[in-house]
């Protein structure tokens, strides 16, 4: 009959350990730190579905503030990114390859390129293209250009003297970065040495924020 007792009263002190146990493992779930882990790890994820959102605004951010720095550390009219793109196709079914002003930074009363630079046929820019091959930041005045389409287009939108770098993706340029003077005053005290340095820092930063929009868009 002892023996009985004793286990009886072993199994109580057993059920009681359990159920306080289960009391304190409630309410640290409910209201303990563990509840606080839980709701932390659901934020989170609902942070993760905006990622994308955010990266995208993001990038586009960095972008327009290297374009700025950009136009203001070469004291320029305007600072542009144009990307290439395919749009449609020729009647033999050969791809179309344009490209379009996608980011602009510009100075006080200068105009905007961006409504005139779009869906623009690269065939156009022949002679601006066959320059751009070169990846050199030199400065060049239009009036050294070869009378032509893109002269023309300069001409009218006032620019008197220009920079550009290819944006390269595995090597291949995917469309460039360019700044832009429309006043003599302004072209003749760049310092070609430092307005190189500074489109090439430019360049760099571009590439790597627009490889970051990609692969985001891409999940990679």
């Amino acid at each position: 009959m002892n023996n009985l007792t004793h286990w009886y009263e072993i199994g109580g002190i057993v059920t009681a350990l359990i159920a306080g146990i289960g009391t304190a493992f409630y309410y640290l779930i409910g209201k303990g730190k563990l509840g606080m882990l839980l709701k932390e790890r659901k934020a989170i994820k609902k942070q993760k579905v905006n990622l994308p959102d955010n990266c995208f605004w993001n990038v586009h951010t960095i972008l327009h503030e290297t374009l700025t720095e950009l136009r203001v550390k070469t004291n320029c009219a305007r600072a542009q990114i144009v990307q290439f793109h395919n749009g449609g196709e020729f009647l033999d079914g050969i791809s179309m390859k344009k490209m379009s002003l996608t980011h602009e930074s510009l100075d006080k009363g200068v105009s905007s390129e961006m409504p005139l630079k779009q869906e623009l046929l690269l065939s156009m820019c022949v002679d601006g293209l066959m320059l751009l091959q070169e990846d050199n930041p030199k400065v060049h005045t239009v009036d050294e250009l070869e009378d032509s389409w893109c002269k023309q287009f300069m001409e009218n939108s006032n620019v008197i003297a220009f920079s550009f770098l290819p944006i390269k993706k595995y090597g291949q340029a995917v469309g460039y970065v360019m700044i832009q003077w429309c006043s003599w005053n302004h072209a003749d005290d760049a310092n070609e040495v430092e307005v190189a340095e500074q489109v090439e820092t430019a360049r760099g930063l571009v590439e790597i924020q627009l490889d970051i929009l990609k692969k985001n868009k891409h999940g990679k």
